[in-house]
């Protein structure tokens, strides 16, 4: 069942974000093709995913093995990924034998409460790969939450098909310091505003607006939250157009890490095969996707949550990750962790706040893969 759903914002500077993403759409209608030196692409060479099942870890805990799983498994199965709780709402993952300077993380809160998590900082460090989360309360107070984070890096270049993966990093002012195309082409990253970014994946668009996009703030110092505003695609390049709040719910500057997927998880290796992904107001549409041919669904369970069920895809050791859409300040975390019921998955539920803390209806894109 398809659901629509919005939220709305009298306040000034949402309705002087819209105008500027309308100005931006009209100028990327007319002249779409921006360049950039191509970024090498292909299949991941590092990839990365795990669930913080505790608040409250002890130094060096094994992170959900039945919630994580990693590039590292095929040389090194004995290995997995832990966390080490640094300061209040402040966790250390590290996963083993990942390390990169080039790629990208996401992170999204498992919490009943209003809550988010961002990326605090991201690094190599020896051959493993450290992804520090910072998790917040309303008022951007730090406070501790469960959390799902997934890391990816890739090189080379995809042969023509019809899947596609795509990333970037940037920092406030929209310099690329991670960038990914499968296609090839090269990304471009421009900051159009106040914490209002254009990103162009060159190559990766079609005709239609497929695929999945997942954003996620990522910030050392102070609270930041980002989501899809718009996105839209033309001329084989694919516009998302990112929008960034602070705690109190103005547009602020920050980095962002962000990430494409199309007919490929959201960490881009294939396989895995068993993989679903949907975007709220498109559900039956080609943004609507799941690998094993099941019927995708949104069903409405109370004010700002809902559940998503994914047939036919679920299989032990899996992720889930949430990017809220729309222009508002709102967001969209994870109400408890998904689970899986034969080869069904339910996400009991995706639930979405203001920036108040107070539930609200908001569209979402949601991905999911397991690891095989």
């Amino acid at each position: 069942m398809s659901v629509r759903t919005g939220s709305r914002d009298g306040r000034g500077f949402v309705r002087r974000g819209i105008a500027l993403l309308a100005t931006a759409l009209l100028a990327a209608t007319a002249a779409v093709a921006g360049t950039a030196a191509p970024a090498q692409a292909a299949v991941p060479d590092r990839w990365g995913f795990a669930y913080l099942q505790t608040p409250t870890p002890a130094p060096g805990t094994i992170l959900d093995t039945t919630r994580q799983w990693g590039s590292w498994k095929a040389t090194a199965p004995a290995l997995w990924a832990t966390v080490d709780q640094v300061g209040v709402g402040r966790y250390q993952v590290r996963f083993p034998l990942t390390a990169s300077a080039n790629g990208v993380a996401h992170v999204t809160a498992v919490d009943n409460a209003p809550r988010w998590c961002q990326v605090f900082q991201n690094y190599p460090s020896g051959t493993d790969q450290i992804v520090v989360v910072q998790c917040y309360r309303p008022g951007g107070a730090p406070d501790n939450s469960r959390f799902v984070v997934d890391y990816t890096a890739a090189s080379g270049v995809l042969p023509p098909g019809s899947d596609a993966f795509g990333y970037v990093k940037a920092n406030p002012l929209g310099a690329l310091m991670s960038s990914y195309n499968s296609a090839g082409a090269g990304n471009v990253v421009t900051q159009l505003g106040t914490g209002f970014y254009e990103v162009k994946l060159n190559g990766l668009g079609t005709a239609l607006l497929d695929g999945n996009l997942q954003a996620t703030a990522e910030h050392p110092n102070s609270p930041r939250r980002c989501k899809i505003a718009r996105w839209t695609s033309s001329g084989g390049t694919l516009l998302a157009y990112v929008f960034c709040f602070d705690a109190g719910g103005s547009m602020a500057d920050t980095w962002f890490n962000l990430t494409y997927h199309r007919q490929r998880p959201v960490f881009g290796a294939v396989p895995p095969t068993r993989f679903a992904y949907l975007w709220s107001p498109a559900l039956g549409g080609p943004s609507d996707f799941n690998s094993a041919g099941g019927v995708n669904t949104i069903m409405v369970s109370g004010v700002g949550q809902y559940l998503v069920t994914l047939p036919s895809v679920g299989y032990q050791r899996t992720t889930v990750q949430v990017t809220a859409f729309g222009p508002t300040p709102d967001y969209c975390n994870l109400q408890t962790p998904w689970i899986v019921s034969g080869n069904t998955v339910f996400v009991r539920n995706v639930i979405c706040f203001n920036a108040a803390g107070a539930q609200t209806p908001n569209n979402f894109f949601l991905t999911y893969s397991s690891s095989v």
